[in-house]
């Protein structure tokens, strides 16, 4: 490790305590202003700094009065910017099952006094019922067992699962114009319960694809990019926001092909 890496590593570590569980003021990014609290998450939340090409995204397509889903809201970073976005006539729907984590979203969402935003304590995926969440150490990096193990694997805990498409057909959402997927391997089972909805509503879709090595990731990657294109959908790769860690990491934007 070189003496510029070290530094870095020692100032983001001194910034993650220094911030931790702390109710702060983003500096930075889309959301510069608004009030957050990281909890245990990645201590950039809490700057504005995290993961900027997604931030941009999201204020380049969500416009006041949409509906966006945050599914995987971790500690509701992208929860509360859109709620920012989409103003007092928008909705923002943050689903996120680990109860520590979606307290923090609350929180969140009540430090910037958002009327426009609920949480859903419950994992998204292709059915509904009960599956095992899967915790990590980093908060980040929980997940449901239908994937791998968590590298900093902490336990596990039941929690309810649910599909988009069903609670759209029982009248609990309203129908998305912008849908964030982080969900830790999950991502096709998230994309095979919304299937009616990707069909009927056409929202536009950010998701994160991310795996230890190249052709996990690649695999992932080609995976899920063959599913939303099987829907008639464009796929555009965003810049990369995890450029200097030993993981790989990787955003897309999809939109809907118009036909003429």
């Amino acid at each position: 490790m070189n003496i510029k890496k070290l530094y870095r590593k020692i100032i983001n570590r001194l910034t993650y305590w220094r911030i931790k569980n702390c109710d702060f003021t983003m500096q930075q990014g889309v959301g510069k202003g608004l009030k957050f609290n990281a909890g245990k998450a990645n201590p950039a939340t809490a700057l504005g700094t995290y993961e900027l090409p997604v931030q941009q995204a999201l204020s380049n397509y969500l416009k006041p009065g949409d509906v966006f889903y945050d599914i995987g809201a971790n500690v509701g970073f992208f929860t509360v910017i859109a709620a920012k976005l989409v103003g007092s006539t928008g909705k923002v729907y943050a689903f996120e099952p680990d109860r520590k984590n979606s307290d923090c979203v609350r929180h969140n969402i009540q430090l910037n006094q958002f009327t426009n935003s609920t949480v859903c304590q419950k994992a998204v995926s292709h059915t509904t019922g009960t599956g095992e969440l899967l915790l990590a150490e980093y908060s980040g990096g929980h997940t449901i067992s239908v994937v791998d193990r968590p590298p900093d694997f902490a336990g596990s805990t039941v929690v309810e699962i649910v599909s988009i498409d069903e609670l759209i057909n029982q009248g609990q959402l309203t129908p998305p114009n912008v849908v964030k997927i982080d969900v830790e391997g999950a991502e096709l089972d998230v994309l095979q319960g919304m299937l009616q909805t990707i069909k009927q509503y056409r929202p536009i879709i950010i998701y994160e694809v991310d795996a230890d090595k190249v052709d996990s990731f690649q695999q992932k990657n080609e995976l899920i990019a063959a599913l939303i294109a099987s829907l008639n959908y464009q796929i555009v790769p965003l810049e990369n926001s995890y450029q200097e860690i030993n993981w790989h990491v990787g955003h897309a934007i999809s939109f809907p092909i118009v036909s003429h």
